[in-house]
């Protein structure tokens, strides 16, 4: 495709002449569910972790966001829309995305508190106030979940316009995922090799990512 940040089923229709608006929509879908492979690595050693919302006050849904920090930088990170903002699906999200042993840093929320009874280290940041004078690189604002928030929310409304749809939410996160994760590669032709050997080849993949 020839948008680097993806394409809508109506842009892919239109520029490769798809028969009808259902039949690329279906195509892409098919498409976004080979980025995502059962088997691939969880996060691992220190792992930022919030809650946030995708969508407008009467279509807001629950993001679940975590990132591997990597010295200054980011490292993998992984997406997933959650029922609700609770202590259920919070614990859910961590336990099948990171693994167990791993820091988990969070901020003051209580509902992370009891994570450390599930195998895991946790670290609670405390959110600065306006008035605080924040060094540049204070971590104490989960920079990285907060970066990839800021991301995905421009990626997602600048190529999906429109309303949320629970229902189909996820595959969008996980497309998102698949190209953050390679985001340092050189080559887009080869992520697109890579998705489409995902297809024809599952057990194949770099699951790493």
């Amino acid at each position: 495709m020839g948008q680097k940040s993806g394409a809508s089923a109506l842009s892919l229709q239109r520029n490769f002449g798809v028969g009808s608006y259902r039949t690329a929509w279906t195509l892409l879908g098919k498409l976004r569910s080979c980025m995502v492979q059962t088997a691939r690595q969880r996060l691992c050693g220190e792992v930022e972790v919030d809650e946030s919302f995708l969508g407008g006050t009467n279509n807001k849904e629950t993001i679940g966001v975590a990132a591997e920090i990597r010295g200054q930088g980011i490292g993998r990170i992984r997406l997933q829309h959650l029922g609700a903002k609770s202590h259920e699906e919070l614990h859910g999200f961590i336990t099948s995305l990171i693994d167990p042993g791993s820091k988990i840093v969070t901020d003051r929320n209580s509902t992370y508190r009891t994570i450390v009874e599930k195998g895991y280290q946790h670290e609670a940041k405390k959110k600065p106030y306006s008035w605080e004078d924040i060094g540049r690189n204070d971590d104490r604002r989960l920079p990285r979940v907060h970066r990839v928030t800021s991301l995905l929310k421009r990626w997602y409304y600048g190529t999906y316009h429109g309303r949320i749809d629970p229902a189909g939410l996820q595959p969008y996160l996980d497309e998102f995922v698949f190209r953050f994760n390679r985001r340092t590669s050189r080559s887009r032709g080869l992520i697109f090799h890579r998705m489409v050997e995902a297809a024809v080849f599952p057990n194949k993949i770099n699951t790493s990512t």
